[in-house]
């Protein structure tokens, strides 16, 4: 999964120095752009102790792209996330804040590459249950790329958990996901 991103992180490099500005510190055109997301997430706990299978669930909710300029936005937004493992389920509020490089292709296409904190709360799922009893607030730091079409958006990002999923487990949720959505 790193190679993946490593080689995706170097592929957008590359385009970018071929692009006619890397980076165009104009004005946005929109101060603040809506839009929903839905996809799908493949989770997984990584720890010292044992192999976890990946449980397959789903993220869905509303993103906000703050525009600073033309190249630059804060990714931000509300979303329902199914974390966990195949045999322990556990679903988040999730609020993402990443920044965002964003590279303008021609008027109706773009790439951006995003990076930054993450926050969950959890609200469902087995792991909340007092036998498990795994800690509700979780953070992490995400990487991601999506591609807009038109206002037709697809994503990828890998999420790697910083908080302990027990208290001194040395345990945390990693997650892999695909979304689309529409931007407004």
């Amino acid at each position: 999964m790193k190679k993946f991103f490593i080689a995706a992180f170097a592929a957008v490099c590359a385009l970018g120095a071929s692009a006619q500005t890397f980076w165009n510190s104009d004005a946005a055109d929109k101060k603040v752009t809506l839009g929903i997301r839905a996809g799908l997430d493949v989770a997984n706990a990584r720890a010292d102790y044992g192999d976890f299978k990946s449980r397959t669930s789903f993220l869905a909710g509303v993103s906000a792209d703050f525009n600073l300029v033309q190249s630059f936005s804060i990714n931000s937004g509300l979303f329902y996330a199914g974390k966990g493992a195949k045999d322990i389920s556990a679903d988040f509020i999730e609020l993402p804040v990443y920044a965002s490089y964003r590279m303008n292709f021609a008027e109706a296409s773009q790439l951006q590459v995003n990076f930054g904190p993450y926050f969950d709360f959890g609200v469902a799922g087995d792991a909340f249950k007092k036998e498990v009893d795994c800690d509700r607030f979780q953070m992490g730091l995400g990487l991601g790329a999506g591609y807009t079409f038109r206002k037709f958006y697809l994503g990828v990002q890998y999420q790697w958990g910083l908080t302990e999923v027990v208290k001194d487990s040395k345990s945390h949720w990693d997650c892999f996901n695909v979304s689309l959505g529409y931007n407004f």
